[in-house]
């Protein structure tokens, strides 16, 4: 495999560029509990990637179903970040508008992030809105837990505010300047 272009902006985020380490082992996708459902696994996604389909790899669904489990990254031989390769990949997704568009983890990755920047840490309910303004069904499916939830004083339906929402703001800010294409 030759170099990436240089110009890339995949291969220009340092996390991501670990890749061209990957001996494609298996371990990051054998050990990934969602493997299965995803349309690449981490392994197969490298190799998607490395052979120059990168927008291949930003419309399947693997990034969505990668639940930041750390189990890849903790077997790779290689150490490589497969979770966080898998993160600015769905940012990349996103800012590309690429994501599945029949899936609906991209919708609830916005209504994440949108809630952690402005409040410094999330809030299930004000997620879960936002989420829900787009999957009614979804709401509606979870109702009786939502209730449930509020029963037993486990839902929160005003903002949990860190001390000061700022800094986290900012270190977003310094994070997305170390990003070429951000």
């Amino acid at each position: 495999m030759s170099d990436p272009h240089p110009d890339d902006p995949f291969f220009a985020h340092p996390d991501c560029r670990q890749i061209l380490r990957c001996i494609q082992c298996g371990a990051c996708s054998g050990s990934c509990p969602l493997g299965a459902e995803m349309d690449y696994a981490p392994r197969a996604l490298f190799a998607l990637i490395r052979d120059g389909d990168l927008a291949g790899a930003l419309k399947s669904n693997t990034p969505w179903y990668c639940v930041s489990c750390y189990q890849c990254m903790d077997r790779c031989p290689q150490d490589i970040p497969v979770a966080d390769i898998m993160y600015r990949l769905k940012q990349m997704a996103v800012a590309d508008g690429c994501q599945p568009r029949v899936h609906k983890l991209p919708d609830f990755y916005r209504a994440f992030v949108e809630d952690v920047g402005r409040n410094g840490r999330m809030t299930e309910s004000h997620v879960m809105a936002r989420y829900s303004l787009k999957h009614p069904g979804d709401a509606a499916a979870n109702t009786v837990t939502a209730l449930k939830l509020l029963a037993r004083g486990r839902l929160d339906f005003f903002p949990n505010r860190s001390r000061d929402p700022s800094h986290v703001a900012a270190l977003t800010a310094r994070c997305r300047k170390r990003e070429p294409d951000a």
